[in-house]
């Protein structure tokens, strides 16, 4: 009851009258109905979260289970198969040996191609081998060189693929990184074998290789003048088993840019690729800067 001759003051709300007080009130009660209502949200979502980081957990233990059990199974697949093929090349050698002068030139052609084939057959197992255990926890760490490594690589595919020394250009003095040497030497050799194998048979092969130096991480690359990738599997080179299929009597087991990837993920380094078709390609991937401490003078 207001007493008369009592100001009154009045707020008006969505077309009602109410007393300030009566205001102040209803809005005092709102305000712990929806305090109450998101303290229930956020310990539902608290709970959820928790929820979801353990189904995650469980999922990550079931992968890692899965991808020891494929690397194992492929471990001892690659090794079964080395015993029969170091059969079927000794068997070849060996009818070539005793009996050639008595083959005649369409058998001597179809031994050729089935020693082609042979080298197909080992140079799928060595990938396997080499896809199925770079993730072991003996792999040594160390400073590596990289312009000594990209040297005598270059020396072999001189040898191998009768290359010519002016058709590679090497950036000089080329920082020094922390990493598995053997995994990145598979790295380089592999880049710089598809840079020759994928040439342009119009154009003298050009091939670069050098780095550009960001203060969080050292990108490579090597860059070439050769046929390119076709835009529609571009994004796919880095899978298993997926060819371009962009030059013709290239062969290869179809592991060598995923094995690359795989090099490089473990180094905590991505890898990507630039392409044009016709125009050559540039694939470049990072790696860790070594730190000050650890570089030492060539």
């Amino acid at each position: 009851m207001i007493s008369a001759g009592a100001a009154r003051r009045y707020a008006c709300r969505q077309g009602c009258l109410h007393t300030v007080e009566q205001q102040l009130w209803v809005h005092i009660m709102i305000d712990r109905k929806m305090t109450a209502s998101r303290q229930g949200d956020e310990a539902g979502l608290t709970e959820e979260v928790a929820r979801l980081r353990r189904e995650l957990r469980r999922s990550r233990a079931a992968l890692a289970e899965k991808e020891t059990e494929l690397k194992t199974y492929l471990s001892t697949l690659s090794h079964e198969i080395k015993t029969p093929i170091v059969s079927m090349r000794g068997f070849c050698a060996l009818l070539m040996e005793q009996f050639g002068e008595q083959i005649p030139e369409d058998g001597k052609h179809y031994l050729e191609r089935i020693g082609r084939n042979i080298d197909r057959l080992e140079t799928l197992v060595r990938d396997l081998v080499l896809l199925s255990g770079f993730q072991r926890d003996d792999i040594h760490f160390e400073t590596v060189d990289v312009t000594e490594l990209i040297d005598d690589i270059l020396v072999e595919h001189y040898h191998e693929n009768s290359a010519q020394t002016s058709s590679f250009s090497v950036q000089p003095d080329l920082p020094l990184v922390h990493g598995y040497r053997e995994g990145l030497r598979h790295v380089f050799s592999n880049l710089i074998g598809n840079a020759i194998k994928y040439r342009r048979e119009d154009v003298p092969l050009k091939v670069e290789i050098g780095c550009l130096d960001d203060e969080l991480f050292l990108k490579f690359y090597v860059r070439d003048n050769g046929v390119g990738i076709p835009a529609a599997v571009r994004n796919k080179v880095f899978n298993m088993f997926v060819r371009a299929g962009n030059k013709k009597g290239v062969t290869g087991s179809g592991l060598g840019l995923s094995i690359v990837r795989q090099i490089i993920t473990a180094h905590g380094g991505e890898i990507w690729v630039d392409s044009r078709q016709g125009r050559g390609s540039t694939f470049y991937f990072t790696l860790p800067i070594v730190s000050n401490a650890m570089r030492v003078i060539r």
